[in-house]
């Protein structure tokens, strides 16, 4: 077995054992398609990080995606690497470069191209690693994308049946 070949088995092993996260983007546009295919192209450059929904709603001109990916963890449980962080960065810096927001119509208040960002917990996940990695987002967004209008980022806990 190469070097390669035993890297990508490790590799495997770790993230088939990982916990997943998930996140829901909100992004002010739903009717221009140029505009949501190169957001979906930002999304699509990590293999890793997957678009499990996509909801248009063309009244408000707004578009959620549901995003998911694992966390990886250091030696002593805590969060250090998720492919989503990468993702949602690609896919707000895509909608940041496409949207004008002052040609923008549609019935949904908007606090900016994208308004909202939502992480939760999947599988075996905690609300604490869901946290991790609202608050990285929310730090790399700050420092990437100064002067962007508002954005509410935030992690909650997702609706579980009998608790």
């Amino acid at each position: 077995m190469d070097y390669n070949t035993a890297c990508k088995d490790k590799k495997k092993k770790t993230i088939d054992q990982s916990m997943l996260l998930c996140c829901k983007l909100f992004i002010s546009e739903s009717r221009n398609l140029a505009v949501l295919d190169a957001i979906e192209r930002a999304a699509r450059l990590d293999p890793e990080s997957v678009i499990v929904n996509k909801f248009e709603d063309r009244a408000y001109n707004r578009v959620r995606y549901t995003i998911v990916s694992y966390v990886l963890h250091d030696s002593t449980g805590s969060a250090i690497y998720s492919p989503l962080h990468q993702t949602v960065l690609a896919m707000a810096e895509a909608a940041f470069g496409a949207i004008n927001l002052e040609q923008h119509s549609g019935a949904h208040p908007r606090l900016g191209v994208v308004d909202d960002i939502v992480f939760h917990p999947l599988a075996r996940a905690s609300l604490d690693e869901a946290a991790w990695l609202a608050k990285a987002v929310a730090v790399d967004i700050g420092n990437k994308f100064q002067g962007c209008s508002s954005i509410s980022i935030c992690c909650s806990t997702p609706y579980r049946q009998g608790s």
